[in-house]
């Protein structure tokens, strides 16, 4: 595993660690009693997002490579840092880990289902997708969100003044390594950004704006609930995106194309941490 793979299972560990020490049992049951942010979450992820990027795709006559890259991250759900954003929130963190680990399992049919339909009408040339190793890389991936969420589940039960103190250090750990994975990123492909096409960056912000959106939808609930929503809807499974890319023609500019995404998905999630906060903790009938 190079550094880029070690920072990022390392940013997984601790976001769902510091998620964790939040997190209740009694939230997670309430999450299975009310299931109508899940279905709209399952919606947005499933259909709309992926949808809305093949229409955009074909409507500004993006193709090849750029094309395949931002297809590839909008039909990958359940990104690892969904959930910490969420927690920045202060959205339903039960919510939020909750969808995260659906949408991952829920990617591995999402994604081929939607790169399936992408052959047929936009002609991509893709091969055949790499399937045993994307499963091994979901269940790796979930693997590494479920222990420490559960250990900081634990540590919450049990030990309350220390998750405390385990939650300061591995949030301000987590925040870390999400700021310094997107800079070095931006910096590695600065120079090469320009050839994605303009047209595909187009497609890449209505499609993260559709995302964030969501937390101003009719009602799965309040705040809290529609934020963990939009914020797990927002944030993709780029390691998955990045994985099947480099199996597909031209690997190169698809990979180039799914980092474009994520710099675009990673400023605008970020940018509307404050607004949704502000919007979770305003009282009941305070509008404006």
């Amino acid at each position: 595993m190079n550094l880029a793979g070690v920072a990022l299972a390392a940013l997984l560990v601790t976001a769902m660690l510091a998620v964790g020490t939040t997190v209740d049992p009694a939230g997670l049951r309430r999450v299975r009693r009310q299931p109508a942010p899940v279905a709209v979450a399952v919606i947005a992820n499933a259909v709309l997002m992926p949808g809305l990027a093949l229409v955009l795709l074909a409507a500004f006559d993006v193709s090849g490579p750029a094309a395949t890259g931002v297809l590839l991250a909008a039909a990958a759900p359940g990104g690892g840092s969904g959930a910490l954003l969420a927690h920045h929130a202060r959205a339903d963190a039960a919510l939020a880990v909750s969808l995260q680990a659906l949408l991952a399992l829920a990617g591995l049919v999402i994604l081929p289902a939607w790169l399936t339909l992408a052959e047929a009408r936009l002609h991509l040339g893709l091969g055949a997708l790499p399937t045993g190793g994307a499963v091994l890389l979901v269940v790796g991936s979930l693997a590494g969100q479920l222990v420490p969420l559960m250990a900081g589940m634990w540590l919450r039960a049990r030990r309350p003044t220390l998750a405390a103190r385990v939650h300061a250090v591995a949030r301000r750990t987590a925040d870390v390594l999400l700021a310094g994975i997107v800079l070095w990123s931006l910096i590695a492909n600065l120079h090469r950004l320009g050839d994605v096409p303009l047209a595909a960056y187009a497609v890449i912000v209505v499609v993260v704006a559709a995302g964030l959106i969501t937390f101003a939808g009719p009602g799965p609930g309040g705040a809290a609930r529609r934020g963990a929503v939009a914020m797990t809807t927002t944030v993709r499974n780029l390691s998955l995106a990045l994985f099947v890319a480099a199996f597909v023609p031209d690997a190169g500019q698809v990979i180039l194309a799914v980092l474009a995404y994520g710099l675009v998905m990673y400023a605008a999630a970020t940018a509307a941490v404050a607004p949704m906060r502000r919007a979770v903790t305003r009282p009941a009938g305070v509008s404006g």
